[in-house]
């Protein structure tokens, strides 16, 4: 922009000097000319900054993190004159990480046009992805002027974590029959007699004392009744939502650990296996919900556990405490299912120390080395490990700032 300015001083110059060398009506009329015409551009591009208005949407509420979604810039201009050469600056963080990346989009804005620019995006963690855009800047044909129009315009997406499929075959606890329980299993009969599962025809070896005698003779054919299963709610979910490390290793470390949560309570609920979801919070502790039973409830509260911020490393003394507190008082029968972005010798030790450690399943994220370390097959407690690759530069905490080169593009753009 500044060479342009140059250049059009030195085209007023040279009009300056034809004017002086060249006397006659041609030559006033081009310096004239040639004086008068940035006032134009400069009418047109103060106006077009006032017209313009501009919209940020997204394509999807919910998507699984790697899956590519959309971003669409709607750029809206009701005046008649234009610009073929303008920017937005656009930001985009992820909530994981907590970092901000920026980028400048370049889009033509049309006389009394709506104007739609598609960004394609995909993450590499999951969390909540909010782009924002921050300015725009309008050029006039020539470039000889621009006005800068701020916004604080911001969309947010939550990406949540995808599932793992590496979950050994008898990982999962099968329901218990509770004769004090309330709840009943939906998808698997049992023997209480005070709740009904389903009913059926007879058929040859069905106990006589299940026959339904009353719809029986409404239907005129034997119908046994398949009594139902009591469940056990205790089965519960806690993930140790906290950074351990720096990041991006660490926000890598707790998107897997996501995943293999989410795994876990889609196949519990899948099975029928009624569990708790729990969290800790430095100000209440370790906080338990209400017994789910469908696979929507358990994603629900995934979903606002991904849209809250990770809790940082120094809380890892209170989490530890916490959990203490939780495994010492809880029931003798009560299983538990701990999601941890890292395993460590003094959660191990923890892990050991309290009551009935084998009622404890770990979900650890582990890299090989680690796994060499702190899989022991003597342990109470079961440790099954979700392996990851880590890069060479994120096996070096101090070389973070160089992972940034190794990623896979997050953004594009283009026109629609």
């Amino acid at each position: 922009m500044i060479r342009n300015k140059l250049l059009y001083a030195v085209l007023l110059v040279v009009m300056v000097l034809f004017f002086i060398l060249y006397r006659g009506k041609l030559s006033l009329e081009l310096l004239i000319f040639t004086a008068v015409f940035p006032v134009f551009p400069l009418i047109a591009v103060i106006r077009l900054k006032h017209s313009v208005r501009v919209a940020l949407q997204h394509s999807q509420d919910h998507v699984r993190r790697g899956d590519p979604f959309d971003w669409v810039l709607q750029v809206q201009n009701g005046s008649i004159f234009s610009s073929a050469n303008a920017t937005a600056d656009l930001e985009y963080t992820s909530s994981l990480d907590g970092e901000t990346r920026k980028m400048t989009v370049s889009l033509p804005i049309l006389p009394r046009n709506m104007q739609r620019i598609r960004l394609n995006f995909h993450t590499v963690t999951c969390g909540v992805t909010t782009l924002c855009v921050t300015r725009l800047d309008i050029y006039d044909p020539l470039r000889l002027f621009h006005r800068k129009k701020r916004f604080n315009i911001c969309d947010r997406v939550v990406v949540m974590p995808r599932p793992l499929t590496v979950f050994p075959p008898d990982w999962a606890p099968q329901p218990k029959p509770d004769a004090d329980a309330n709840e009943y299993s939906k998808i698997k009969p049992g023997d209480d007699p005070s709740e009904i599962f389903d009913l059926h025809a007879y058929r040859e070896g069905d106990p006589v004392s299940r026959i339904h005698w009353k719809l029986s003779s409404k239907l005129d054919t034997l119908m046994i009744k398949e009594y139902s299963l009591p469940l056990s709610d205790e089965c519960i979910l806690l993930p140790e939502y906290r950074h351990t490390g720096t990041v991006p290793v660490s926000a890598f470390r707790i998107d897997r650990m996501l995943s293999c949560l989410t795994t876990a309570a889609d196949q519990l609920a899948q099975r029928g296996v009624i569990c708790r979801m729990a969290l800790y919070h430095p100000e209440s502790g370790i906080g338990l919900t209400d017994r789910m039973t469908e696979p929507g409830e358990c994603f629900a509260w995934i979903s606002g556990i991904v849209q809250t911020q990770p809790e940082p490393q120094e809380e890892k003394a209170g989490f530890y405490r916490a959990l203490t507190e939780l495994l010492c008082g809880a029931r003798v029968h009560d299983r538990f299912m701990l999601f941890v972005p890292q395993m460590t010798a003094e959660l191990r030790e923890l892990l050991l120390s309290v009551p009935n450690p084998e009622r404890i399943t770990v979900f650890a994220v582990l890299t090989q080395q680690e796994a060499d370390i702190m899989l022991k097959p003597d342990d109470a407690f079961r440790l099954i490990p979700a392996m990851m690759e880590l890069p060479a530069v994120l096996a070096n905490p101090e070389e973070d700032e160089r992972f940034e080169d190794d990623l896979p593009d997050e953004g594009g753009d283009g026109y629609e």
